[in-house]
């Protein structure tokens, strides 16, 4: 098993998942950036929120620039004045205080290259660390914790079942 090594100065993020509807997973997303926490309604929408902070931080710093149809439309607004301040409270920020309901997760993207991501991902209750080449495979390893069996409320049945 792999052992999560946090490296100094790249920033942390907690992932709370809090279910599973139509089989994505959906939750908070926590970081020094945004510690009032930022809700997903799916893993397409937390990759993008991630991206996109990761973009305004400039940390790690991406190895291509984003092509987009049209032009560049954000989630947040973004006071440019504060992205050094942006960035150093993300190395303030205590990982340990949000759980999710289901499953809670710590991430640290090392790299941004090849147009994609590259770091290490925690599963905080299986104390199980995976390390990831692509952001496709973060994803394939978000959805195989759910397969493995998160506890969900699956919703319109109303009841509990492993998924």
């Amino acid at each position: 098993m792999t052992e999560f090594v946090e490296i100094p100065f790249l920033p942390i993020y907690t992932l709370c998942i809090d279910g599973e509807r139509m089989g994505t997973l959906y939750g908070r997303l926590y970081c020094g950036y945004k510690p009032e926490g930022l809700v997903f309604k799916d893993i397409h929408q937390l990759v993008l929120i991630l991206d996109e902070i990761m973009d305004f931080i400039k940390c790690p710093q991406s190895g291509t620039n984003s092509r987009r149809y049209g032009k560049d439309k954000f989630i947040f607004e973004y006071d440019r004045s504060e992205q050094r301040e942006a960035l150093m409270s993300m190395h303030k920020f205590d990982n340990d205080i949000n759980r999710g309901e289901k499953a809670t997760f710590i991430l640290q993207v090392k790299f941004r290259q090849n147009a994609s991501w590259q770091g290490t991902v925690k599963w905080v209750e299986k104390k199980e660390t995976l390390h990831f080449r692509s952001a496709l495979e973060f994803i394939k390893i978000l959805d195989s914790a759910r397969e493995e069996g998160l506890q969900v409320h699956v919703e319109g049945l109303g009841k509990k079942e492993i998924v």
